[in-house]
């Protein structure tokens, strides 16, 4: 799958993207409890999107211009843009660098 292919409130089986940029951890207020918060924005040769992870030290394994697989993720639409995240069995798995993928959003 492709970024530009991603729908809203839906789940996908894979998308190989490569991160662009990390911000965070941030804290946010999510159902009551106090919670940690990355940004990752991330492009394919489609677009750009923003990957949210949960947790202090959940973006502590990835770099950025390093090229990810994410399986079982899940999209949603958040102040009209498309977010994705893992699922609940979502897993994320660096994989080899891709010429295809660039490094730095489309023009």
């Amino acid at each position: 799958m492709k970024i530009a292919e991603l729908k809203p409130d839906s789940n996908f089986d894979e998308i190989k993207v490569r991160i662009l940029s990390k911000q965070g951890p941030r804290e946010v207020n999510a159902k009551g409890r106090m919670m940690q918060v990355w940004d990752i924005l991330v492009v394919d040769d489609t677009g750009t999107t923003t990957l949210t992870l949960w947790g202090a030290t959940a973006a502590d394994n990835y770099k950025v211009g390093q090229v990810i697989t994410i399986n079982d993720g899940w999209c949603k639409q958040f102040m009209d843009k498309k977010q994705i995240s893992l699922g609940r069995g979502g897993k994320i798995f660096p994989a080899d660098d891709d010429s295809s993928i660039p490094t730095k959003p489309p023009e």
